[in-house]
């Protein structure tokens, strides 16, 4: 092969090279990517136009749509967040939070050398409280939102410190 054949077949080597690389990396598993949801506080003041009447929305988004079909491979999360400078609470009716078992029952603690049950997450109602300028995550249960039963479903959020204002909105489920 002449020195100009070989210059021609060393030019397509970096080319071929870029491209089993790149080939390589789209077929690298992924790792576990989890969903979250943010929920965001308002500040709740008064003579704000609608709030005198009651029609303010504590919490934002007011409205979350859980994909079942993909949302729901990985682990769910909510974000909770309360940049105010007030204390809120945040609850849905009908959905659970994942809790670690030894937070859910503190007086169940078990000795891990004693030979005991690995820990485990229990599912609790979803309602926490949070400090002025506090933000928490939690980790959502399947429960109530996967399954056939459960398409169309619609779960309500809000402050119940605040309830009085009104519903801040629902979780539905697609």
């Amino acid at each position: 092969m002449t020195s100009k054949g070989l210059s021609q077949v060393f030019s397509w080597i970096p080319l071929i090279g870029a491209f089993a690389l790149c080939a390589g990396l789209v077929g690298l598993p992924r790792g576990a990517e989890a969903k979250e949801f943010v929920f965001v506080a308002q500040e709740l003041g008064k003579k704000k136009g609608v709030f005198e009447m009651g029609e303010t929305e504590v919490w934002l988004p007011n409205a979350v749509v859980i994909n079942q079909k993909e949302d729901l491979d990985e682990p769910l999360w909510f974000v909770i967040q309360n940049p105010t400078g007030i204390d809120h609470e945040f609850a849905i009716w009908g959905l659970y939070m994942l809790v670690p078992e030894e937070e859910a029952f503190p007086e169940l603690k078990v000795d891990p050398s004693y030979g005991g049950l690995l820990p485990r997450n229990i599912p609790m109602p979803i309602q926490l409280k949070l400090k002025a300028g506090e933000t928490k995550k939690i980790q959502v249960s399947p429960r109530g939102l996967a399954g056939e039963k459960n398409l169309g479903a619609r779960y309500p959020f809000f402050c119940p410190k605040h309830k009085d204002i009104r519903i801040s909105g629902h979780v539905y489920v697609d």
